[in-house]
């Protein structure tokens, strides 16, 4: 039914297709990830004065 396994130690050009577009989702997805926090974080952040050191 299944056809034995046979590795040669070397990828297919399949599975480089299959990772290159995992990575690229993987990456991608935390890339828009932290461009979306940055974004959200700094639309209504109030100025920051520096403490004088005196309370």
């Amino acid at each position: 039914m299944l056809a034995d396994i046979v590795y040669d130690g070397t990828l297919s050009g399949t599975a480089y297709i299959i990772l290159s577009v995992t990575l690229l989702v993987i990456f991608g997805g935390l890339l828009w990830c932290f461009y979306r926090a940055i974004k959200a974080g700094g639309e209504h952040a109030e100025t920051q004065l520096p403490d004088d050191g005196e309370n």
